[in-house]
Formats: C-alpha cells, sequence, structure tokens
C-alpha cells in the first residue's frame, strides 16, 4: 500500500473514532426529564458477540399501525442488511461495537436507511450472566424527532430483529439468518404498536405472538427470540 492511501485510510479511522468517542450515552447520565422505553427479550441459546440484535422503533404518530419497521426477507436485504420499512431509530448489540457493544442511531433519509448516524449509548444495557436475554432503556428525549415534545409522543412501532450477519453489497445474494417479532416463517413479518400515553407493561405471554424455533434459513438457537417485554415507564 502507498504512502498516502495509507495517510488517507488512518486519517478516516481517526475520524470515525473522534465521532464515536464524542458520542455520550444519550442523553447523558442524569439528564433524563422524559419517559423511559425498557425493551428486553430472551433468545433460546445465548446472546453473542458476533451476532447482530437490534431494537428498531417507528415514531410517525401512526395510531393503526400501518407501517413499522420489519426484517428483509431476501437479497438485497434492505440495502443495511438487517432492517426495511418505517423506522427513526435504532439499537444495535454487537461485540465490535463501541459503548459496551450498544450503540443507538438516528436514520437520516427515511428513503434511504442505509444512512444513520451514531447518537451514543443507550440509557441503559445489559446482557444477562447467563447472555440469555438482553435489555435496553432509551429516553423519550432521544426518540423524538426534529422540533418534536417527548411529551407528544403517544405510539411507537417497535421490532426486534437478530440476525447473524449484515450484508450490504447489493450484489450479495447469499443466504443469511434472521428472526423477528412474530413467526418468522409467515410474511410479512410483524411489529408491535404500543400506546405510550400511560404507563404500561407488554409481554409475549399477553399476545403469544413470538413462537421459538422460527429462525429463517437455519435453527440456530443464539438467533431464535422465545420471549419479551417492552415497557413504558415515567
Amino acid at each position: 500500500m502507498c504512502g498516502h492511501s495509507r495517510r488517507v485510510m488512518l486519517g478516516a479511522v481517526v475520524i470515525l473514532l473522534l465521532v464515536l468517542s464524542a458520542c455520550a450515552r444519550f442523553p447523558e447520565t442524569g439528564q433524563v426529564t422524559t419517559r423511559r422505553l425498557v425493551v428486553q427479550f430472551r433468545v433460546a441459546g445465548q446472546i453473542r458477540p458476533d451476532y447482530h440484535y437490534f431494537i428498531l422503533i417507528d415514531n410517525d404518530a401512526d395510531f393503526v399501525g400501518v407501517t413499522g419497521p420489519v426484517p428483509p426477507v431476501a437479497p438485497p436485504w434492505g440495502g443495511n442488511g438487517f432492517a426495511t420499512g418505517s423506522f427513526q431509530r435504532f439499537v444495535e448489540v454487537n461485540g465490535a461495537l463501541p459503548f459496551g457493544g450498544f450503540v443507538m442511531y438516528q436514520v437520516l433519509d427515511p428513503d434511504r436507511r442505509q444512512v444513520f448516524q451514531p447518537l451514543g449509548a443507550p440509557l441503559e444495557a445489559t446482557i444477562s450472566p447467563d447472555r440469555k436475554s438482553l435489555r435496553v432503556v432509551v429516553d423519550f428525549g432521544s426518540l423524538a424527532l426534529d422540533g418534536q415534545d417527548p411529551a407528544d409522543i403517544r405510539v411507537l412501532q417497535v421490532n426486534i430483529i437478530a440476525t447473524d450477519r449484515t450484508p450490504k453489497d447489493p450484489s450479495d445474494t447469499s443466504l443469511k439468518m434472521w428472526d423477528a417479532l412474530g413467526d418468522s416463517r409467515q410474511f410479512p413479518n410483524t411489529y408491535l404498536t404500543l400506546m405510550t400515553d400511560t404507563d404500561r407493561i407488554l409481554r409475549n405471554s399477553d399476545t403469544n405472538m413470538e413462537p421459538s424455533g422460527d429462525v429463517v434459513n437455519g435453527n440456530d438457537p443464539d438467533l431464535d427470540i422465545v420471549d419479551w417485554q417492552i415497557e413504558v415507564r415515567s
């Protein structure tokens, strides 16, 4: 590699590290003034650091639930490798990410969901000691759109997606394994519409929407979502 190319690559890496290091916990610890969304789920196996787990959130005042985040079911895998449909925020869990492997992102262009930027770490994020479940807490301030008062968020669409890889090359036609809320073997996949006007807890046992053994293109228990709980808390 020539010296110029090496300097360009090193410069790009430094810029990326500076951007990520500048991202604080969102919002900063101690600055919580609004409600919180608490999402936790369990897999049949264990949360693997080399796999990708996503919590996707759609905040577009869709009280009927017409649109929401869904997994792409075939190449080119949505352009971002993990999700399509409608969403503006998401949390990714992967061992190679900063902030202990948990990063929250903002989608910059609703028509190009592969264009997003990191906001920082979620308010809280933990993996259970047995690595079977994870829990993420985000503040409604981090979900508010530009100019939106967090108190005006009355409804959200939420989905959870687990996948072994996130191919972004449109020419990549190889299969990938994935699971999401609902029976992933039946299309179209579903998502949750959650009213957020008051404190509430919604559990998988309330809906019976999440079966076991429904990983698409494989039978990997580390991707098999078997239980979940979503809470709105003041």
